[in-house]
């Protein structure tokens, strides 16, 4: 005689669940938001793309890591670093001592050529050219972008003198100062200078004659990302020989 169905799911109700044993899949990890800033050749929004964006994606798909990318301008995803709120990183950024108190840095994802200029032309500045001669010459307006660093060598020679004009816009904005006479040369890594003396008339590119290897470019996190996240992701990206 078959029981009632009523005392079948009653004693169904009484039998113990089973624990969650070390072996059940882990909880999903929400996503972290990647902010990356549309600055060809580094990286392009449309894809997203890029010399710095691509080693990354393809390390974040090896890992198997959650993440979205966002557009946001440099000094933004700075604060956001700067934060606890949330999990974010800012794609591509220079490792220093005073960034590294404050977020985590992954391995690098891009090594850059050593650091030249972009200049108007009319200026006439011929190579070889070194650091401390561009940045002696007093009569010429130089131009950088707040909070960005240059590289540890050029970053300390322009903290020696009174400071510069600064801008927060796109490397594009930079340029397009440059080529309507408001400012006269910016520091600049040759990737990207070559590609805006196509798209701005009157605009040069020059290398430092004494330029140290160029900085590598890192993932940025703030300290809200987990350890273990970074160290995912570190075991993906090749290694960078030069």
């Amino acid at each position: 005689m078959h029981r009632p169905l009523a005392l079948v799911a009653l004693l169904a109700l009484l039998v113990p669940r089973p624990c969650i044993s070390e072996s059940d899949p882990p909880q999903i990890m929400p996503e972290i938001a990647l902010h990356l800033q549309d600055r060809p050749p580094y990286y392009v929004l449309k894809g997203p793309a890029g010399l710095v964006v691509m080693p990354l994606l393809q390390a974040l798909q090896r890992a198997g890591l959650p993440h979205r990318f966002e557009h946001t301008p440099a000094l933004r995803q700075l604060r956001l670093i700067e934060s606890d709120g949330g999990m974010h990183c800012g794609v591509g950024w220079f490792r220093n001592e005073e960034r590294a108190t404050k977020g985590r840095f992954s391995k690098a994802l891009y090594q850059d050529q050593p650091l030249g200029l972009l200049m108007r032309q009319e200026l006439g500045w011929q190579a070889p050219l070194r650091m401390a001669e561009a940045l002696a010459e007093r009569r010429v307006r130089l131009l950088v972008k707040a909070g960005f660093s240059y590289g540890a060598e050029f970053d300390r020679q322009l903290a020696a003198l009174p400071p510069p004009a600064k801008i927060t816009g796109e490397m594009a904005t930079v340029a397009r100062m440059l080529a309507a006479d408001r400012a006269d040369w910016t520091p600049m890594a040759p990737e990207e200078a070559q590609l805006l003396v196509t798209q701005f008339a009157g605009l040069r590119m020059l290398s430092f004659a004494d330029a140290p290897p160029g900085g590598r470019r890192h993932l940025y996190c703030n300290k809200a990302v987990p350890e273990a996240w970074l160290k995912r992701l570190d075991a993906e990206l090749p290694e960078i020989k030069r």
